[in-house]
């Protein structure tokens, strides 16, 4: 890291104001900066909503450390902000690769009427990239608002499909009512 970057980033994460820390957080990890992780942990447990997704976005989807796949998890699962629940479902997309109970965690999100559409939708696009997306397959439709009627159910069902994933009931069942895309 050139010096300028990390006067940058140690100038955002001291700032005052909660953007230039999410700035800095994000850079760190959009640059790619694993030895920063550290002066990321703490925004985990942040009172700021914004400031954990940052954290979570960056230790988990930018720089996939596997000691923060628990975190994501619990983030996911416990954080009462939807934007963090969001980013932590993001971040899962990777661990979820080799990890099918994970997989299916994220299927049952995004299944999940009782959850925001936005975390659902991101629960849906991180189990497609983890089971095995091929380029040019990525859904040309926006899933948001009604996430339910715009999602394409019928490609997940058929990458989990060629991916020897089980394919949830709920989603094959939404796949079934899906209309022809393409």
């Amino acid at each position: 890291m050139t010096d300028t970057a990390r006067v940058a980033i140690e100038q955002g994460l001291a700032s005052s104001d909660p953007e230039d820390v999410h700035d800095a957080i994000i850079d760190i990890g959009k640059q790619r900066h694993p030895e920063l992780a550290g002066r990321v942990v703490p925004y985990l447990h942040s009172s700021t909503g914004f400031l954990r997704a940052a954290a979570i976005k960056t230790l988990a989807f930018y720089l996939h450390l596997p000691a923060h796949k628990a975190d994501a998890i619990r983030l996911l699962d416990l954080d009462p902000d939807e934007d963090v629940r969001e980013a932590a479902a993001m971040g899962l997309a990777y661990y979820a690769m080799e990890d099918r109970a994970l997989l299916q965690q994220l299927l049952r999100v995004a299944t999940s009427r009782g959850e925001q559409d936005i975390v659902r939708a991101a629960a849906f696009l991180s189990a497609l990239d983890a089971a095995g997306l091929q380029p040019g397959e990525f859904p040309k439709a926006r899933a948001l608002p009604d996430f339910d009627a715009r999602a394409d159910w019928a490609l997940l069902a058929r990458v989990l499909t060629r991916a020897g994933q089980p394919v949830p009931p709920e989603v094959a069942e939404r796949a079934e009512r899906a209309p022809a895309r393409g």
